[in-house]
């Protein structure tokens, strides 16, 4: 960094916190880890700090904390294409040959022996209903 902007950067104060509960966040973390509810950390404050706060302060105090850490940035290294191309030759994702096998055998799989029957009952009119499974269907345990 420039040493004109590192200067302007040190002579910049800091914030001050935007809440009253960012001074105590370890506190609150802390209770909750043992279980604490919203209401007894509120309690706790208030006996303890001689701070009043609403449960409700509390909980987005924490909700807010936690959706910051969920999108802190996940760096990926680079995709590299060499790479997939030197795994391909080691055999790693699968030859040709073994893929055009791979292709033949599904298509010499035979479709199900019996069409399923539709599960609904469809009238523009009429709200859509669910078609009643046979005995014979509930005992075998068929999933149509």
């Amino acid at each position: 960094m420039d040493e004109k902007l590192r200067a302007l950067m040190d002579q910049t104060p800091e914030k001050p916190p935007r809440s009253k509960l960012d001074p105590h966040e370890d506190v609150i973390r802390e209770l909750r880890r043992r279980g604490r509810t919203y209401q007894e950390i509120a309690q706790f404050f208030a006996e303890h700090l001689n701070m009043t706060v609403a449960p409700s302060t509390i909980y987005a105090f924490i909700r807010v904390r936690a959706r910051r850490r969920q999108r802190l940035p996940i760096e990926l290294p680079p995709a590299n294409i060499e790479t997939e191309q030197a795994a391909s030759n080691r055999g790693h994702l699968g030859s040709e040959d073994d893929v055009k096998e791979r292709i033949a055998a599904l298509k010499r799989r035979r479709p199900p022996k019996e069409p399923q029957k539709p599960r609904f009952e469809y009238d523009e009119n009429e709200p859509l209903r669910l078609i009643p499974r046979t005995n014979q269907e509930q005992k075998s345990g068929k999933q149509n």
